[in-house]
C-alpha cells in the first residue's frame, strides 16, 4: 500500500539519527488543509524532544534524506511546526485508482490475515423479549467487523450466545404462566420480578388459541438450522397448566424461549445479520463443559474454598477481588458458565475471540481474561469491545427503555420506523465506546442532513449520470489511465485523493476494531463527489473531458459500493426523486 511505501522511505531516512523501526510508530494522515499535500506525518515533532532537536529543523533534514521516485512522490514539503507533507504524482494516483478496480489488485493485496479464524460474538441478548435498540447497535458493529476482518483475509465467524439457562429463564416461564392463568380466569399472584411486557400478554393470548399441532408446527421452523436445540414442550398450554408448578413453569418457559428466539432470529435477518453459530448455554450444562472447566481450574491451583463457596483467584490475574464460581448451595455462577463457554471457543480452534459487551461490563473484562490465562489461554486472545448506551430520541425527548415494564424500543419497531439501512449507518457513525443519541426525526428526513441519505444520494447521482450518458449514446467503457490523465480541476483531484485511501481505511478500521471509520470515510467521499458534480460539468464537454469525468464517476461508484457493502447498507440506483 501507499502508506507502506512512505513509511519505508521515512525509516531509511531515520537511520542516520539512530532511530529504527522498533523505536518509532510512524503515522500518516491527511493534512487538514488539502493544499498542503496528500499525506502528512508529525514524525519530527514526536522525535524532536527525544533527539534534542527543533522539530522543524529535524523535519527538514528528514525530508532531505528521503528518496522517492518522482513518478510516485512529486515533492516532500515542510509545514507549520514540523509537519512533513507528501505530494503524490498525479500519474501515480491514477495507478492507485486502477489498482483498486482490479479484482487481483489493491483490495486483494490487503488480505494478509492468512485465513486465521476469529470468533466475533455480538448481541447475545437474553431470550426474554424482543431485541431492542441496544442490540441493534451491537449488531451493526459486530456484523461490520466480521465483514472487515474477512476483507483483510481472516476467516471471521459470527456467533450469538443464547442464555437459555438460569434464573431469568425461570422468571420468563413464571411470567408467561401467570399471564396465561389470568386469561384463563384464575386468580394468580404475578411474580414480583416478572416480565410485564405486552409481548408476553400477546403470547399468552396466542396460547389460548393454539392446540398441540399448531405448537409443533411453529417449532418445525427451527429444524434446518443451528436452532435444532429449540423444541416445543409436549402438548399445549392446557396440558401444561395441569402439571405440578415447577414442571408447568418449565414448559411455559420452553415455549416462551422458542417463541422469542424465533422473533430474535427473524429480526436479525431483517437487519442483515447472519450468524454461523447460535450457541446455547444449556449445551454447556448438558455436555458437562462447566464441570470440566471447574476441574481444570482446580488442577492449576486457581480455586479455593471459603465459607462453603468455591472462589476463583482473580486477584492473581489483576482483578480487584476474587470471584465466586460455585455458591455455597452448590449452584454454579454465570461467571463459571462464561469461563466454560469462552474456553470452548478456544478449544474450537479460534485464534482470537472478540466480544461486544454492554457498558455495565467493564469490570468483567479483567476477570474473564484472567480466567482464560489461568486455563492456559494467552491473555490477549480475548478482546472485548464495550458498546456504550444509546439514547433514542423522538421529538427531542428520550424514550425510556425497560424490558420488564414493557417500555422499550424494539429493534423491529426501529426498522419499521426508519429502515435497517438508516439505523445501521447512524449506529456506525460514532465510536462503539461513545454514547450515541439516536435522533429518530433526523433519521426519517429525506435530506442532506440525514447522513445515509447523503451518501446513498451520491451513488444514485452517479447512476443517473451514467443513464443520461447512455441516452446520449456515450459508452464510457473500461476506466483507463489515459482518460483519467485528462483530469485537471482541483475538485476532481480532491476526490481522487480521497478515493485512493480506501485500502488503508479498510485495513485500519479492521485492525483498530473501529468500523465507524468507514462511515466517516464514505461521508467524505460522498461530499467530495457532490462538490465535483456541482463544479465540473460531466456531459456536454469535450469528448476527452467527458470520458475522464465519467471514468471518475465509475471509480467513485465502485468505492461507494465497496464501503456500503461492508456496513450492510444498500447502494440504490434511484432515490425516488430527481438527483
Amino acid at each position: 500500500m501507499l502508506e507502506d511505501l512512505l513509511v519505508k522511505g521515512l525509516l531509511a531516512a531515520l537511520e542516520k539519527f539512530g532511530v529504527f523501526e522498533e523505536d518509532v510508530n510512524i503515522v500518516l494522515e491527511k493534512p487538514r488543509d488539502r493544499s498542503h499535500g496528500d499525506l502528512s506525518s508529525n514524525l519530527a515533532m514526536v522525535l524532536g524532544k527525544r533527539l534534542g532537536r527543533k522539530p522543524r529543523e529535524l523535519a527538514g533534514e528528514i525530508a532531505a534524506g528521503v528518496d522517492f521516485p518522482k513518478s510516485i512522490v512529486e515533492s516532500v514539503e515542510i509545514a507549520g511546526p514540523g509537519f512533513i507533507n507528501f505530494r503524490l504524482a498525479h500519474s501515480y494516483q491514477v495507478e492507485l485508482l486502477l489498482d483498486m478496480l482490479d479484482p487481483a489488485g489493491a483490495l486483494e493485496d490487503i488480505k494478509t490475515g492468512g485465513n486465521k479464524r476469529i470468533n466475533v460474538e455480538f448481541i447475545s441478548a437474553n431470550p426474554t423479549g424482543p431485541l431492542n435498540v441496544v442490540s441493534a447497535r451491537a449488531g451493526a458493529f459486530g456484523m461490520t467487523l466480521v465483514r472487515l476482518l474477512d476483507a483483510i483475509g481472516y476467516d471471521a465467524h459470527a456467533e450469538y450466545y443464547v442464555n437459555d439457562a438460569g434464573r431469568q429463564v425461570k422468571m420468563l416461564g413464571l411470567s408467561l404462566r401467570a399471564h396465561y392463568l389470568q386469561l384463563a380466569g384464575e386468580t394468580v399472584d404475578f411474580p414480583e420480578d416478572g416480565y410485564h411486557g405486552r409481548y408476553l400478554e400477546i403470547m399468552a393470548q396466542e396460547l389460548m388459541e393454539q392446540d398441540t399441532a399448531a405448537i409443533v408446527k411453529a417449532a418445525s421452523a427451527f429444524n434446518d438450522e443451528s436452532f435444532q436445540r429449540v423444541q416445543a414442550p409436549p402438548g399445549n398450554a392446557e396440558d401444561w397448566r395441569k402439571l405440578p408448578e415447577d414442571e408447568s413453569v418449565r414448559h411455559f418457559a420452553k415455549f416462551a424461549l422458542m417463541k422469542i428466539l424465533s422473533w430474535q432470529r427473524d429480526t436479525c435477518r431483517r437487519f442483515g445479520l447472519r450468524f454461523e453459530t447460535w450457541y446455547f448455554e444449556s449445551e454447556l450444562h448438558e455436555s458437562k463443559r462447566i464441570e470440566r472447566a471447574l476441574d481444570r481450574l482446580e488442577k492449576v491451583g486457581a480455586l479455593y474454598t471459603e465459607e462453603g463457596a468455591t472462589w476463583f483467584r482473580a486477584t492473581d490475574f489483576g482483578d480487584e477481588k476474587d470471584r465466586v464460581v460455585v455458591r455455597a448451595e452448590g449452584l454454579s455462577t454465570y461467571f463459571l458458565a462464561d469461563i466454560a463457554y469462552h474456553y470452548h471457543k478456544f478449544q474450537r480452534g479460534f485464534e482470537r475471540a472478540i466480544d461486544f459487551w454492554g457498558p455495565d461490563h467493564h469490570g468483567y473484562i479483567q476477570r474473564m481474561q484472567g480466567a482464560m490465562e489461568a486455563l492456559g489461554v494467552p491473555r490477549d486472545w480475548l478482546e472485548v469491545q464495550i458498546l456504550q448506551q444509546v439514547t433514542f430520541l423522538e421529538g427531542g425527548r428520550p424514550i425510556k427503555m425497560s424490558k420488564r415494564a414493557g417500555q422499550f424500543v424494539t429493534m423491529d419497531a426501529l426498522i419499521d420506523e426508519v429502515g435497517a439501512d438508516v439505523a445501521k449507518y447512524i449506529f456506525l457513525s460514532r465510536k462503539p465506546n461513545s454514547h450515541l443519541d439516536f435522533d429518530l426525526d433526523l433519521a426519517k428526513e429525506q435530506s442532506n442532513e440525514n447522513p445515509v441519505f447523503y451518501v446513498q444520494m451520491a451513488h444514485a447521482r452517479i447512476c443517473s449520470v451514467l443513464r443520461n450518458a447512455a441516452v446520449e449514446g456515450i459508452d464510457p467503457g473500461d476506466v483507463t489511465a489515459d482518460s483519467l490523465g485528462n483530469l485537471t480541476e482541483e475538485a476532481e483531484w480532491n476526490l481522487v485523493r480521497e478515493l485512493i485511501r480506501l485500502p488503508q481505511v479498510i485495513v485500519s478500521a479492521a485492525n483498530a476494531r473501529e468500523p465507524h471509520r468507514l462511515t466517516g470515510y464514505i461521508h467524505e467521499v460522498a461530499g467530495l463527489y457532490h462538490q465535483f458534480y456541482h463544479q465540473c460539468h460531466i456531459l456536454g464537454e469535450e469528448k476527452d473531458t467527458t470520458l475522464a469525468r465519467l471514468h471518475l464517476c465509475l471509480v467513485t461508484r465502485h468505492v461507494l459500493r465497496v464501503v456500503l457493502a461492508l456496513i450492510g447498507v444498500e447502494a440504490p440506483e434511484k432515490m425516488g426523486e430527481k438527483v
